[in-house]
């Protein structure tokens, strides 16, 4: 009621409780099995479960994101940006020689876990991707056979015969 008397509206979790225990027995170390188990979903089939709760999980991160400020202008422009501008400086054995060269490495370890983040990678599952609405269609068609100059049975005539 204070938040709602100092006109702070709480936003609701999309995370369900049993989602954040099993996010924390992930982070723990248990298996995805184990961590399903651990947050209450049913041992009945654990590996199915497990799975499933992951893709609920991921579906709702882009929000979880978003509620905490990590929109994807912000990712892009404070945290994208600088590092994939990122240097490191290489040193060399013989005296005080040095160079900045560009992080190759940083740059794109930080494209891939954005990424990522946002569920921005096609889909790995065919079935999965067959949902997104792309198809491609690959025609194999047979190419016309080679035309051959049959007036001396295919042959060339010899060079000294013009």
């Amino acid at each position: 009621m204070a938040a709602e008397k100092s006109g702070k509206i709480k936003k609701q979790n999309p995370l369900t409780s049993r989602q954040h225990a099993f996010i924390r027995e992930l982070a723990k170390g248990s298996t995805h099995r184990d961590a399903a188990i651990k947050a209450g979903y049913k041992a009945k089939h654990p590996d199915q479960v497990a799975h499933q709760a992951l893709k609920g999980i991921q579906q709702k991160v882009p929000a979880v994101m978003d509620e905490v400020g990590l929109t994807d202008r912000v990712l892009i422009e404070e945290y994208l940006v600088p590092l994939l501008r990122a240097k490191e400086t290489k040193f060399f054995k013989d005296g005080d020689k040095r160079i900045n060269v560009a992080a190759l490495g940083i740059r794109h370890t930080a494209l891939d876990t954005a990424f990522k983040l946002r569920g921005r990678y096609a889909p790995r599952d065919p079935a999965e991707a067959a949902q997104f609405g792309i198809k491609v269609v690959v025609v194999d068609i047979p190419r016309p056979p080679k035309m051959i100059d049959v007036g001396n049975n295919g042959h060339k005539p010899p060079e000294d015969e013009e």
